[in-house]
């Protein structure tokens, strides 16, 4: 089945293997070496979902965010989200953020200050624009597998940043990928969900700020995605 795979930096790919077994996840991939850019492996969580790690050398990941067609965001979607809690913690030291409408955010504490490093003044933007406090150490998505979706496994899914969402869904369908979910509003964002031709499936989002004040986020069908 083609998918997209879900990379999280790590400081030792051997490391994290240890930490996702006394979890009790799996290793499907052991550690491994790609050539000079970094080391790598592949993983399952306790409840299958597949991820892998990054441990840099050369090559140190996305250089393009925040633009139309980068990569902007991840989610894992799950039936148990307080397991998760535990194994995601456990591994990567992530903790949780709860926003209005009972969305649910991985953090990563102290990631807002790497970002400020980088873009002074980020905390600053996101306070003027009606962030919540915690909202930059943000460093990806839970999303509860909706009970009525048995046949949805858990997984991790990829939202790329886009300028128009309907534009971007129309654009999908003539290319022969499919519109599985057709664009919604949902809060900050506007987004739709797409399959290209081979079947794999991703999100695009375009951020729209009128949207702040939204609590729903759309359809069951998109929860899960």
């Amino acid at each position: 089945m083609a998918m997209w795979n879900s990379y999280v930096w790590v400081e030792s790919a051997d490391d994290a293997a240890s930490k996702v077994r006394d979890g009790g996840g799996a290793v499907v991939m052991e550690p491994f070496d790609v050539m000079d850019a970094g080391r790598m492996a592949v993983f399952t969580d306790p409840e299958g979902a597949a991820f892998c790690v990054w441990q840099a050398k050369e090559q140190k990941g996305a250089r393009v965010v925040n633009e139309h067609g980068s990569l902007n965001f991840n989610g894992l979607n799950t039936r148990d989200p307080e397991g998760a809690k535990s194994f995601y913690g456990s591994v990567f030291g992530w903790t949780t953020l709860a926003l209005p409408g009972g969305v649910e955010m991985w953090t990563l504490p102290g990631y807002g200050d790497y970002l400020e490093r980088d873009n002074p003044g980020l905390r600053k933007q996101v306070a003027e624009v009606g962030g919540p406090e915690g909202f930059e150490d943000v460093v990806a998505s839970i999303n509860p597998i909706p009970g009525d979706q048995p046949d949805t496994p858990p997984h991790w899914s990829v939202t790329f940043g886009v300028d128009d969402a309907d534009a971007t869904a129309s654009k999908a369908k003539e290319l022969g990928g499919k519109v599985v979910v057709p664009p919604f509003d949902a809060p900050w964002v506007r987004m739709t969900i797409l399959t290209d031709p081979q079947g794999a499936m991703f999100i695009a989002s375009q951020f729209v700020l009128e949207n702040r004040d939204l609590t729903t986020a759309g359809s069951s069908a998109a929860q899960a995605a």
